[in-house]
Parts: C-alpha cells; structure tokens; sequence
C-alpha cells in the first residue's frame, strides 16, 4: 500500500510518499520546507504569512517528491471541476496545481493522508483544502490525521515490537502533553500544558535575550556555551508546577520570570554572552526538569514498559540525556526517541499514522479541526 501525505498544521509544509509492505513502513521520499526565515522577523509564527509560504510550497514539495521516487510521469492528468470550488480562497495554490496537472500523471497511489489538526487553522485548511482537490483529480480517498498522535507514530519506522503500556511525552511549540497507552489505538490524557507549550516558553524565552527564531534550537545552542564554573551572575527560575499533585504543566510563568530578569539588569548585562549563555541553560534546565520529572512520575505510576518521546522539543540533547537516566532507573523499560527529521513537523509522521487508521473518506466529508485533541477519533 502506498500513501501520500501532507503536513501544514503550523510552518512547515511536508510532503511525502510512503509504502507498507509485510507490516514494515518505509519512506520512499520525503520533503519538508521551512518556514524559519520567513518568521525570524517576527519571533513566532504568523498565520496569513504560513498560509501563504504553504500555498506557495505544497506543488514544489509535491513534484519533488514524486519526482524523486519516480511517480511522475510526462502527460496531463484531467481537472476535475470541482477544485476551483474548493481553492477558490487558495488562488497561488489553485493556480500552481493546475500548472501541475497538465504537466504530469501520477502513477499508482492508493490513499491521501492529510492532517486535519490540531494547528494553526488557516495553515490547516490549505493542507485540508489541497487533499481534497487533489484526491478528486486522482480519485482516491482521504485519511485524516491527528497531529498529535502522528508524532507518536516514529517507532513504526523500526522493527522494534513496543511492549505496553507507554507512557508518552510528546513536546512542541503547541503541545505539552503527557499520554498513556494501553495498546496502539488507546490514547489517555494524564496532563497537558495549562498555558504555554515548552516550545513557546523557549520561543518566548529566546525572544526576550534577542537570540531570534526558532527559539529552541536557539536556546540550546546558547546553552551548550555556558561552561564557566564561577559565574559572575546568579539566575535561578522557577520549576512550575514540578511537585503539583497531577500531570499537567505550566510554562507562561517561567517566560515571566525571564523577561522580569533580563529588564531588571542593566543595558550592559542584557548584551553580555555570559549572561545569555546563563539564562539560556537555566531556562533548558527548568523547562527539561519540569518534564522529566512528570515523565517518571507516570512511568512508575502506570508501570510503563516503553517511554515514548516525540514533538520538536525532543530534539533538545539535554532532554534526551535526561530521559535516558530516568529511564535506566526502571528495570525492561525501553526509551523510543525519534530521529531529528521525524521530531520536528514532517509528513513522513502522518503517512505513518494513516497506515494505522480504517478511515478513508472522501473530500467531501473532511474538514480542518484545529483544536482536535488526541482522545478525538
């Protein structure tokens, strides 16, 4: 069976075509398309911006991919009507896809995968809106992905057999969350972030010491160059809700605490390397702290034999360091991580899932859902 799918929940626009065969998923070709530079200027994402960026990307990432896995072919695929009806806010995407089918034919593709949320809703509906135009032209069904759970869904790219329960920390610049699984279609909320995700708490947090967007890549990166042992400043921030009676998080108050640092120091200080470098690390401490430390609580709690980490936070090395320690405290259970392309927002995520999904719908029946929690079928 082989799938194509499509990723546009926030700022990158993924496409990519997989395969299924003998119960193994493989990638056959794989594209994603940043948007970082676009949003550097505003230190976060910009919903009108994303949508345009996604309008313009999606056939070039699309004729890449299928390019690259030779599933293209020289002739003109038929327009059906009804895409004009259905892109008629799209224009640039409209536009491009029409160039696009009477350039080429697809060859044998079995199903569309598209997330439908949670997300950004304008980013969303380009992604929604392009599948079902898409899906028409090629006559094949849709299947809807929920974000979430796609970035649970690496570990079916190994031969790994994942013994449950799970207990899952997945971690991105919209989602906190802490996820228990009985079995691979079982999906129990034990918390979630009542405010900031840790991705805006480290964008946020970049954004005050003027390091730039994205935030996390940004903040890991000052970190790593605090190694002075006799510092000539002293930060320690707070770990919100570490010792709460529950799972959930709360990272706007550990943003407050940083920007009240920073305008509480002097010109000079706001500029001096050491002190970024200080307040970076102290802040990738606390917010990884603060994780782990609800990680294992539900580890031990719900007697986990797999801890399942996913979402770009989990990019973070010092993350990842910290949940193998934790994890080497429990005997037999196994730490999955996923590969820094299969962290961050990817299409291969969401093909992934679909092969676990009996939905297949058509364009009609399927709609953008931005607030979409991971316990919504």
């Amino acid at each position: 069976m082989i799938i194509l799918a499509v990723e546009t929940s926030c700022d990158d626009t993924g496409i990519a075509l997989l395969k299924k065969d003998k119960g193994k998923v493989e990638t056959i070709a794989s594209v994603v398309s940043s948007q970082n530079e676009v949003h550097e200027k505003w230190g976060g994402v910009y919903p009108s911006e994303a949508k345009r960026e996604h309008q313009k990307n999606l056939i070039p990432a699309l004729t890449g991919v299928l390019k690259k896995s030779n599933f293209l072919e020289e002739g003109e695929t038929p327009e059906h009507p009804e895409i004009e009806n259905i892109l008629w806010r799209e224009t640039t995407l409209l536009s491009n896809l029409k160039d696009f089918l009477k350039k080429y034919r697809v060859k044998k593709i079995d199903a569309i995968a598209v997330t439908v949320g949670p997300g950004l809703d304008p980013c969303l509906w380009v992604g929604v809106n392009f599948a079902r135009a898409f899906s028409l032209c090629l006559d094949l069904p849709i299947v809807p992905v929920n974000h979430i759970k796609a970035h649970i869904s690496f570990f079916l790219f190994s031969d790994k057999n994942v013994a449950f329960p799970v207990v899952t920390l997945i971690a991105s610049g919209g989602h906190t969350e802490l996820v228990l699984m009985k079995d691979i279609n079982s999906y129990q909320v034990l918390g979630r972030t009542r405010d900031d995700a840790a991705g805006e708490c480290f964008d946020k947090s970049a954004r005050v010491l003027g390091l730039g967007y994205p935030g996390g890549p940004k903040i890991a990166a000052e970190a790593a160059k605090f190694s002075i042992s006799n510092s000539q400043f002293s930060i320690k921030l707070p770990r919100p809700m570490k010792y709460s009676d529950d799972y959930d998080f709360s990272f706007s108050g550990l943003k407050t605490a940083v920007l009240y640092d920073y305008r509480s120091r002097d010109k000079e200080t706001q500029q001096n390397k050491e002190y970024i470098a200080l307040m970076a690390k102290e802040v990738e401490e606390s917010v990884t702290d603060v994780l782990i430390f609800k990680l294992e609580k539900a580890v031990k709690e719900h007697n986990a034999k797999t801890v399942i980490i996913g979402g770009g936070v989990t990019a973070n090395k010092t993350l990842q360091e910290k949940a193998k320690e934790m994890t080497l405290k429990f005997e037999g259970v196994e730490l999955l991580t996923p590969s820094v392309n299969l962290a961050t927002d990817n299409a291969e995520m969401i093909g992934a899932t679909a092969f676990m999904s009996k939905e297949r719908k058509n364009y009609k029946e399927v709609e953008a859902k931005p607030n979409l929690k991971i316990s919504d079928n």
